[in-house]
């Protein structure tokens, strides 16, 4: 009997940690990772307060397409070691941290959702190699704050 509930634990973990059913968390599951509601604003003051705010945290980038943005950075040391090796780090790899945004009308132009999903990027630019790696919605909590500090800003 305990094997059987040691192995349903972890089953139950399993699932937990790779994001499983994340999509009902807080909103349609387009906008679970990271997502906020801007009321009263143009899209042109929320695309200049994202860019505002993703620049001021090491981000860059801009416009890729009506209502979508694509802001990155290099990612961290540790963060590229663990993702391209010790020795593909020490000549020169290099790993990106980067962030779809989009923006869609909730109609009658006065209402938008403002929402984005990270990856990790290995081999970022090289068009034959580059690997992006979705982030689970468990590691939305820094792209939520970005996201709110862009509300913030616009009130």
């Amino acid at each position: 009997m305990l094997r059987v509930s040691l192995f349903a634990a972890m089953i139950t973990l399993g699932l937990l940690l790779t994001g499983v059913g994340c999509g009902s968390l807080g909103g349609p599951a387009s906008a679970s990772f990271a997502s906020v509601t801007i009321q009263n604003d143009s899209l042109e003051e929320i695309v200049g307060a994202t860019t505002k705010v993703f620049s001021a945290d090491g981000y860059i980038g801009g416009m890729s397409g009506p209502g979508k943005m694509v802001f990155q950075k290099e990612a961290s040391r540790a963060t590229t070691m663990s993702r391209e090796g010790l020795v593909a780090t020490h000549y020169g790899a290099r790993t990106v941290d980067r962030v779809r945004v989009e923006i869609d009308s909730m109609g009658g132009g006065t209402s938008y959702r403002l929402q984005c999903q990270a990856y990790v990027v290995r081999n970022a630019g090289d068009s034959m190699l580059e690997d992006e790696v979705r982030l689970t919605n468990l590691r939305g909590a820094p792209y939520q704050s970005l996201l709110n500090k862009v509300k913030k800003q616009l009130k």
